[in-house]
């Protein structure tokens, strides 16, 4: 008999006894009662503990998911966007969907099934998961970062919990939820994203704010005893993070049944973390403040108002724009097919920033097309020359010259002098950047938020997601630093 056999038998055996005392018509003692009531109590821990159970077994991916229900399967961030758009829903009509009451029994479900162990479970199978999305050794460098931000979340929610425990408030358990919520958005976003993982991650208390940057050299002086030794005044110097807000928007038809609206959210919350990845990665690697002629419309004029554009104008400029514009000498005319030798020479120009302290720090990025050209070159496509690492039999590269290379989508074929063209490029390129990730960091102000806007002359609610992000590079002087460089103008890809 399996445990939920056992609690369905201890429930039927109660109402058994009572059907029979009704039947009766004889009136249960006190002494009974309480029996029946103690009963009672133990199947509704067992239940409990059985909720517990199911919770550490669902969403293998990484997340705690409702176990039962008209909602079952939903995550704590679908029940947001579900209240969301129905709570909005009834302040601009004045009708109260009861669907309402399920979304708060969905995660009052959640909230009184979460414990320590649950939470630490989902920690770990969420480490799982990005650490399969990274095969290789050389690619742990990403999931240790994973890991580290993740950590923060997770004792964020155990402290929360804790406090729930230790309050004597009803509702002290509450702030566990939007916590919670915060942190299934951010886990998805980065398990979406290829190039954020790549790079430090720090919360920003205050926009602009002041991250230290590296100290200068020490000098070192011979000792002798009972002599002062020389000291060094340490050059100091301060990278600023300033935030940059981006907001995107998803509209849909008030004309949705109920039902739909429950078929429609994991749709949104796909696409929406979808496209609030792609966007992250888009400006960390594009963005260039230059709105004529920038890296990424060279040949035209772009505005904030310019659609599929105007992210890259939001405020900093991004990674491939220190070697292409600001540092000329990071960047190289490979002029020539895909090679290992184009591979070195990115990785030449590092210098001693291409001598990681640790595995995995520096990295190649490439765009799809010269990723799969890679595949190709003569040093790793054969069995005789790259052994069972052949790209010939795996089909990718995991890394060269010990170094990770990721392919991004929003790493673009550009034209002939490294830049894409606005029209189209005449010849369309492929472009190797290394960079060591270390010398970055990633700001968030705001985490990514998602509220809803009914437009009632539309017949529409608009879900919008926004979040605020910033860009600095460590040495706080681009036009001389040497941690990134790009060799461009790869032919034959296209």
């Amino acid at each position: 008999m399996t445990e939920i056999d056992t609690v369905l038998a201890e429930i039927k055996g109660i109402k058994e006894f009572l059907d029979r005392r009704v039947e009766e018509k004889i009136q249960p003692t006190k002494e009974e009662l309480t029996r029946c009531a103690a009963a009672l109590l133990s199947v509704q821990a067992e239940i409990v503990a059985l909720r517990k159970a199911a919770l550490s077994r669902m969403g293998e991916e990484g997340r705690i998911r409702v176990p039962s229900g008209r909602l079952a399967g939903f995550t704590m961030f679908d029940l947001q966007i579900l209240e969301s758009v129905l709570k909005n829903r009834m302040a601009q009509t004045g009708y109260r969907s009861s669907l309402l009451d399920t979304v708060s029994l969905a995660r009052k479900d959640i909230r009184d099934c979460l414990s320590t162990e649950a939470i630490f479970a989902w920690e770990d199978r969420a480490v799982r998961q990005a650490t399969a999305l990274y095969s290789g050794s050389s690619h742990m460098r990403a999931v240790e970062r994973f890991r580290d931000s993740l950590g923060g979340w997770t004792r964020a929610m155990v402290a929360q919990y804790h406090k729930a425990l230790d309050s004597t408030t009803a509702s002290a358990g509450d702030e566990l939820v939007p916590t919670f919520e915060a942190a299934e958005l951010w886990m998805d976003v980065n398990l979406d994203t290829l190039v954020l993982p790549l790079f430090q991650q720090i919360a920003m208390p205050t926009n602009p704010f002041d991250y230290p940057a590296q100290f200068g050299d020490v000098n070192w002086y011979p000792s002798s005893e009972n002599v002062q030794s020389t000291t060094t005044s340490v050059t100091t110097a301060k990278a600023t993070l300033t935030a940059q807000g981006l907001k995107a928007g998803v509209p849909f038809s008030d004309e949705l049944e109920e039902d739909a609206v429950i078929a429609l959210v994991p749709e949104l919350r796909s696409n929406l973390v979808r496209n609030a990845a792609e966007v992250i990665d888009d400006v960390i690697l594009n963005a260039d403040t230059t709105v004529t002629n920038g890296i990424n419309s060279d040949g035209a004029t772009i505005s904030s108002s310019s659609a599929g554009k105007a992210q890259w104008l939001l405020g900093f400029d991004g990674v491939i724009h220190l070697p292409l514009v600001d540092y000329t000498s990071q960047r190289s005319d490979h002029a020539a097919a895909v090679s290992a030798a184009g591979y070195n020479t990115a990785l030449r120009k590092l210098g001693k920033n291409g001598v990681p302290r640790r595995r995995g720090d520096v990295v190649y990025i490439t765009d799809v097309n010269t990723a799969i050209a890679s595949l190709t070159m003569d040093e790793v496509e054969t069995l005789e020359k790259a052994g069972v690492r052949a790209t010939m039999s795996t089909g990718e590269i995991l890394n060269l010259y010990g170094k990770p290379v990721i392919q991004s989508e929003q790493m673009r074929l550009a034209d002939t002098d490294g830049k894409v063209t606005d029209s189209g490029n005449a010849t369309s390129t492929g472009r190797i950047l290394c960079v060591n990730t270390t010398q970055w960091r990633v700001g968030f102000r705001r985490q990514i938020t998602v509220e809803p806007y009914r437009e009632p002359g539309k017949g529409q609610t608009t879900l919008y997601v926004s979040f605020r992000i910033a860009l600095t590079e460590r040495t706080g002087t681009r036009s001389t630093a040497t941690h990134t460089a790009l060799v461009y103008d790869i032919t034959g890809v296209s």
